[in-house]
């Protein structure tokens, strides 16, 4: 009787682990993390222990422990819900490879996912194979942010000179924020020179590697319309004073004439900053009224 016993024990206790569903982990968009094992009903919710979780508030859905890396987030999107079906999900193996597609279902235990992938074709994957699976791209991007940020050039300091090999006396213009105090007062009417060298990569999800010189990059896939200098290509250095309009400077050989009294700033064309990386060297002389 006892043998019999153990063995119902063993053999119920094998039934169990064979009905378990994929443990996973939901990063949401809050930046909140749930761990649970993974199922699925169908429809737009995913299940994790039980609980429903519509898709909009998943950013991720990981099966491993481990952050991305900064070169991972940089070849995901940049927005949620891409007009472009196929590459609206980003799916992750554990080796690197980087998978761009829709998410079709999970299989009612978790195990198995499937997905139209951008190069053709319904597949099925293991959920032991993968690392992640980035639902809301964007949302993860701002998650991650933190990433993001470690691994670009820090952050120069206000109308500090650029470091070497930068040409001396001039002024660093980093790529990661939006704005960088020159330390010169102008006036309306002064005719300001600018030299400008250096480049600053702009990061567009499936454009990762996207480089843009002072007069910036012309072939980068984005629309420009929340651009500081909607007229100028992304990534081109531009300047203002105090809080006037931004205009152009790019690599311009002639003087400017300054459209107003204040503080210069100089900075970057681009409507995002967090995954930029990279600098401009600006030398800025006076050339007179």
């Amino acid at each position: 009787m006892r043998r019999f016993i153990t063995t119902c024990v063993l053999a119920a206790s094998a039934a169990v682990v064979m009905l378990a569903n994929h443990p996973a982990t939901f990063v949401m968009r809050n930046g909140d993390r749930v761990n649970g094992d993974l199922s699925y009903k169908g429809g737009t919710a995913y299940t994790l222990n039980g609980r429903d979780y519509e898709a909009q508030e998943v950013a991720v859905v990981a099966f491993v422990n481990d952050d991305p890396s900064a070169a991972e987030l940089r070849q995901i999107s940049r927005v949620d819900n891409n007009p472009n079906e196929l590459d609206r999900h980003a799916f992750v193996t554990r080796d690197g490879r980087v998978m761009m597609g829709k998410l079709y279902k999970f299989s009612p235990d978790g195990e198995t996912i499937t997905f139209d992938a951008r190069d053709g074709g319904r597949r099925d994957i293991s959920a032991n194979d993968l690392a992640r699976i980035y639902i809301n791209p964007g949302a993860a991007r701002s998650v991650y942010s933190n990433i993001l940020r470690s691994a670009n050039q820090p952050v120069a300091t206000t109308g500090v000179a650029a470091p070497s090999p930068a040409p001396p006396g001039s002024i660093a213009v980093n790529g990661n924020q939006p704005w960088t105090d020159t330390g010169i007062n102008v006036k309306k009417g002064d005719l300001i020179s600018f030299a400008a060298t250096g480049q600053v990569r702009v990061a567009s999800g499936d454009s990762p590697d996207v480089v843009a010189d002072p007069n910036g990059a012309n072939n980068f896939p984005a629309p420009r319309n929340n651009y500081p200098l909607p007229t100028m290509a992304v990534g081109g250095l531009i300047a203002k004073v105090g809080n006037d309009r931004p205009f152009g400077v790019g690599t311009l050989t002639h003087a400017i004439s300054m459209p107003d009294n204040g503080r210069l700033y100089l900075g970057v064309n681009d409507d995002g900053f967090g995954d930029n990386s990279g600098a401009f060297y600006v030398r800025i002389t006076r050339t007179g009224r």
